[in-house]
């Protein structure tokens, strides 16, 4: 499966209320709809609050090509 785009992913992170836990950032993207791709990457986030969008984008591991 694709990396899905950051930007996109960002879309849907810009609608959601911070701070918020990675479990708390999971259930709202779900509850926006968010593809199965981006919340699979939501998933691998490490455990901890987050602040904005900024900070969870920075947090995603990097794909291996």
């Amino acid at each position: 499966m694709p990396v899905p785009d950051r930007g996109e992913l960002l879309r849907f992170l810009c609608h959601l209320h911070f701070p918020a836990t990675k479990q708390e950032i999971y259930q709202q993207c779900v509850a926006l709809g968010a593809p199965a791709a981006h919340l699979e990457r939501i998933d691998s986030l490490p455990d901890g609050v987050f602040v904005e969008p900024d900070t969870v984008l920075q947090a995603l591991p990097h794909p291996t090509p």
